[in-house]
């Protein structure tokens, strides 16, 4: 069942971070907290907000039914106490709850991030695992919290590039890639499990040699082993925005021409989704695998994302 936000009214429900921003628009949530996942029994999805403040160009969230548009980001204050609600009238626990499947759970935003806390916080007096998915900082405040539940919780950070220009018009309002390479760091001293996620690869754009080399020499450095590696996928509510931002690079009508022929897969609750012909993937992964090892780290992808590539899960 898909989460519902229903909006409060009043100028003083919105944060406006800045002009290049979308608002924050304070919410009351209905409908579950939780979504069960649609592949793995007893693992639940939880998101801080419908939308996201990161504004990624090629983020499947566009795609969603709980998408809010571009200008706004829907939260509600009260994420906490609706989960201890929801998790009190659940007859078994979840085996795992992910933050988030369908936002970034730790933006720049303070009021976000705060709610952020205390549903960690939540979820490990309650003894339930978790994983937490990001592109933004995981700070010193959280990286102490996880220690001390360091056995129930593992963090996938995820990495694109570390050149500036392609920062700028795919992932405009992300961390920046050091500010993630050092709390990698942070997190593995102190004894948290991390997984480095490379998403999105784009062919000949952001999984060539010179793009990763950087990426994968500093992962190595901060001790992290596991990469998971995903290409690109696409939906019809993702590709304008992937268009428009791939104009400077020179780059739209060459990444229509590399999905053409490529398979169709589900995934979950995304439902179809457009994925690069399997050669494409193979090869660049294969390449993927051969680089990592050259930095002593270990390259996977994932098998949802590519069913028709067994060989290399």
């Amino acid at each position: 069942m898909a989460t519902v936000f229903s909006e409060s009214v009043g100028n003083g429900n919105l944060f406006e971070t800045s002009r290049v921003m979308p608002r924050l628009v304070r919410v009351a949530r209905r409908g579950p907290v939780l979504r069960p996942s649609p592949t793995s029994p007893g693992v639940y999805g939880l998101d801080m907000t419908a939308g996201c403040l990161h504004g990624c160009s090629f983020c499947h969230i566009r795609g969603s039914s709980r998408f809010p548009g571009e200008d706004r980001v829907l939260f509600d204050p009260f994420t906490t106490e609706r989960l201890a609600e929801a998790l009190d009238e659940m007859e078994l626990p979840p085996s795992r709850v992910v933050l988030s499947p369908s936002s970034d759970p730790l933006p720049s935003c303070g009021e976000v991030r705060d709610e952020t806390y205390k549903t960690l916080d939540l979820l490990f007096a309650r003894g339930i695992p978790v994983q937490v998915m990001t592109r933004g900082r995981v700070t010193r405040r959280f990286v102490e919290l996880m220690e001390r539940h360091r056995e129930r919780v593992t963090v996938a950070v995820a990495l694109l590039t570390m050149d500036k220009s392609l920062l700028s018009i795919l992932e405009p309002r992300a961390a920046s890639p050091s500010g993630r390479l050092a709390d990698i760091r942070r997190l593995v001293l102190s004894g948290i499990d991390v997984e480095a996620r490379l998403e999105p690869l784009i062919p000949g754009l952001t999984d060539t040699r010179d793009n990763l080399l950087p990426i994968f020499s500093a992962l190595a450095e901060s001790g992290v082993g596991r990469v998971v590696a995903h290409y690109l996928y696409i939906q019809p509510g993702m590709v304008g925005a992937l268009d428009r931002a791939l104009v400077p690079v020179g780059w739209t009508e060459r990444l229509r021409d590399d999905f053409e022929g490529g398979p169709v897969f589900r995934l979950g609750s995304l439902g179809a989704t457009k994925h690069f012909p399997l050669e494409t993937r193979r090869a660049g992964l294969t390449r993927l695998i051969a680089l990592g090892a050259e930095c002593g780290l270990s390259v996977t992808t994932g098998s949802s994302q590519n069913p028709d590539l067994p060989r290399l899960r």
